[in-house]
């Protein structure tokens, strides 16, 4: 579900269209940012507020140099595109609570060399063709621009990164920017989470799940193991092939290998049968690892670059919901516009046992 004040408005989404690939919108400011690499991942790490449970990374350069590249440009305005080839990538922090449809908190880093006045100049022609207009506030000295049909949605800009997401957030990041408050810097078991996932890879998150937040099952029950897990990591790579590995913690290794067992034979029993119903689907299972390291599950999938688009042509054909490469699933525009499409997600093939939904409080390091 796409929690409504992450919902794109054709405005914002003009200008950093690609960039934004999981969610969010926003304008960038300034030019001259700083590079990208660990150093602006440290940055961007700076101005996300400590209580974030959820943190996602896209490196914007590899996805430009993945099979997607050229899938997601289509549709970006040609003005625009200049403007996407200077962005290095970004880092999103999200605070969510179980499963409602809002983040409390959402902010969103983009790194690279921004330009400011094309920039500011691209979101005004957006807005004066949407039939809004852009709108400004001053906030400790930075001003967060912003549209007239999404006043709760803004973005500036603070040494050269370009900040975006709700206007709340976004100002507790200037304020992280003027050393007030702490960042997730200072939140061990996020940043326990973050050092642990491989962060070279085209896209990564992590999350944490507090104790008690997934309720646990009656004697018997062999989903009761679920109720152990504490946190999710994930790194998606595409280049010649698609790999994704998805970590699941637990509490105990017990817990873990009792997981990884459940799953294996779900595997097993229903994957003949869903196979032959689903042949790509059965393509998926088959190519699915599941092993289990300490108190750690890794579900591991390999799918090559034939399979990707085979699977892809499949789900646009019989509107199951899963985007192809290049395009998103159909979504309302800011207050319900109509006209440019929503910018596409990296490939996600269809997940292996759904993980529990995050919410707010941060569990001891896993």
């Amino acid at each position: 579900m796409i929690p409504r004040s992450l919902r794109f408005s054709r405005v914002t989404l003009g200008i950093l269209f690609a960039t934004l690939a999981l969610a969010g919108c926003g304008k960038g400011c300034g030019k001259g940012g700083i590079g990208g690499g660990e150093a602006a991942k440290k940055e961007s790490f700076e101005l996300i507020p400590v209580d974030c449970n959820v943190v996602f990374g896209i490196d914007w350069k590899k996805i430009q140099a993945s099979p997607l590249g050229p899938k997601m440009m289509e549709g970006v305005p040609a003005d625009v595109q200049p403007m996407l080839k200077d962005v290095d990538g970004m880092v999103l922090g999200m605070k969510v609570q179980g499963m409602e449809r809002d983040a409390k908190e959402f902010v969103g880093i983009v790194n690279g060399k921004l330009d400011s006045a094309a920039l500011l100049n691209q979101l005004t022609l957006q807005a004066q063709k949407t039939g809004t207009t852009v709108q400004e506030q001053v906030y400790e000295g930075v001003k967060i621009h912003s549209t007239a049909k999404e006043p709760t949605f803004g973005t500036a800009f603070v040494s050269g990164l370009a900040i975006f997401g709700k206007v709340d957030t976004v100002k507790r990041a200037i304020d992280l920017s003027n050393k007030k408050g702490d960042s997730i810097e200072k939140n061990p078991v996020m940043m326990d989470l973050v050092k642990g996932v491989d962060k070279s890879k085209m896209l990564w998150a992590v999350a944490s799940i507090p104790e008690g937040a997934i309720p646990a099952g009656g004697a018997g029950n062999p989903m009761a193991s679920l109720s152990s897990v504490k946190a999710v990591d994930l790194a998606v790579d595409y280049t010649k092939e698609l790999t994704l590995d998805l970590g699941i913690f637990a509490a105990t290794k017990e817990d873990a290998q009792q997981m990884m067992t459940m799953a294996n034979s779900y595997k097993t029993l229903f994957g003949a049968s869903l196979a032959s119903k689903r042949p790509e689907l059965g393509k998926i299972l088959s190519s699915l690892a599941i092993d289990a390291k300490e108190n750690k599950v890794i579900l591991s999938l390999k799918l090559d670059q034939a399979t990707v688009e085979d699977l892809a042509n499949k789900a646009k054909q019989s509107g199951a919901g899963m985007a192809a490469p290049g395009t998103a699933p159909a979504m309302p525009l800011g207050g319900g516009d109509a006209g440019v499409p929503p910018p596409a997600t990296p490939p996600a093939p269809p997940a292996p046992p759904a993980v529990p939904p995050v919410v707010e409080t941060a569990p001891s390091a896993p």
